[in-house]
Order: C-alpha cells, then structure tokens, then sequence
C-alpha cells in the first residue's frame, strides 16, 4: 500500500469514529430531558406522598430553587420579599401529582386578627395547556396559567389566571395540601389527580415534562396578593 493511500484510510476511519461519536451524543441528548431548571420527579405505585415528612420523600430528589421579589403591582405594596429560595421535590403515582416545598420561615402566620395581619402561603403554577410558549409570570390571555395554592390556614386553593392581576377560583375535585411546621420553616404538600376537566385546570396525564412555577409568601414580612417571592423563570418536571 503507498503512503498516499495509507494516508487516506487513515483519514476516513477517523472521520468514521468521529461520526459515530458524534450520533450517539446526538442520539443521548435527544433522548434526555434532564438539564437546567429540572426537577425530576419519583414514580410511585401508591399515593403515601402526601404528608411532607412521609418517609418517600428520602427518595425524591430535593432542587434548590432560587426565588425573587416579585413586582407587587400596586403602590402600596412596597418592599423586599423574606424568602430567597425554596427547596423542591415532586412525585407521581398512578393516579396523582405530589409536589413538596420546603423553606425557612422563622415565624407561623396561620391566622389573620387583624387588618395588618397576613398568612403565609406558597403556590405552584403551570401553563393551562401545557405550552412551553406561555408566560412565566400570571401567563396571559391567549396562553392561561393553573396555580395551586396553599395558605397556612390549611385552606388549599385551584386558581386560574390570564395575566397580571387577574387570578380567580375555580373550582376542583382532589386538589389537596398537607402542612408541617419544622423548627424554622414550612414543609408542605399539594397534590391533584393527573386528569383535570377542561378549564378547571392542567392535565398531566402522559406528560414526560412540564414547566412550573413557584412563589411564597411571608405573612410576617406583610407579604399578600402581588408582594411575594417568586421564580421569574419557568423550571421543569422531568416525569
């Protein structure tokens, strides 16, 4: 064989590793949806998720999720909010989505007496029809958003909104949350059945990812409505 034709052979094996190489990066990277901004969610065949300190929760893994203070909307609302970040867990079983929030809260705001006084809370928030293309923040008219949200007066409620300002209740079946206090913050639970009716609120069925959303409140911090710590950004449940 001449040194030119060996040279050749060389050549075309290299780029024949290279393409191969190449392909199967390509080929791992299509196939996986772990990255930035993703909290990958635990299958479970049972539904023993929905007390924050039940012991599946060891198995979930925990993302620590940065939050910041959200534009209050309205000039009274003034301030820094309380919490700067949160941790985040989610598991679904057959039949139903679980999500744990855990942050620091140095104090228990469960009750209002009196006109100055305000609960703490937190909500997750995901587009309505599932849409990467929605808006972070509330969504908007064309492209809606679901919260679920929880007060520390145990009350839980389905909320859809159209943009800034514009969050109503809807009603909905199974929407749940369990609470725990620790001793400087809030573990807390919410979960609802993968389905939902159209309009009541988002459907996870056979979704392998979809964008959420967070926000607290710190009742002490006189935190309510628009004043809250939130994430400006969508993250994703990797199912």
């Amino acid at each position: 064989m001449t040194a030119r034709r060996l040279k050749k052979g060389i050549a075309a094996t290299c780029l024949a590793v290279v393409a191969i190489a190449t392909g199967t990066a390509a080929s791992a990277q299509s196939d996986t949806i772990v990255g930035p901004h993703t909290i990958r969610v635990l299958s479970a065949t049972d539904d023993a998720a929905a007390s924050p300190r039940a012991a599946v929760w060891k198995n979930a893994p925990a993302t620590q999720v940065p939050l910041q203070t959200a534009f209050a909307g309205h000039p009274s609302i003034v301030g820094t909010a309380g919490t700067q970040k949160l941790a985040a867990q989610a598991i679904r079983s057959r039949d139903r989505l679980f999500v744990r929030l855990a942050w620091r809260d140095r104090s228990a705001n469960t009750a209002i007496r009196d006109t100055d006084q305000f609960l703490d809370g937190a909500a997750v928030e995901f587009p309505l029809y599932g849409g990467d293309g929605t808006v972070p923040y509330m969504g908007d008219t064309v492209h809606p958003v679901n919260l679920w949200q929880w007060h520390a007066d145990g009350s839980t409620r389905n909320l859809l909104a159209k943009g800034f300002g514009t969050s109503f209740i809807v009603p909905v079946e199974g929407l749940r949350s369990e609470a725990a206090r620790t001793a400087d913050g809030w573990e807390v639970v919410i979960s609802r059945s993968l389905q939902a009716k159209a309009g009541e609120g988002t459907n996870f069925q056979g979704l392998r990812r979809i964008p959420i959303g967070f926000a607290v409140w710190d009742g002490e911090n006189q935190e309510r409505d628009g004043f809250k710590a939130v994430t400006m950004d969508w993250w994703y449940l990797s199912f």
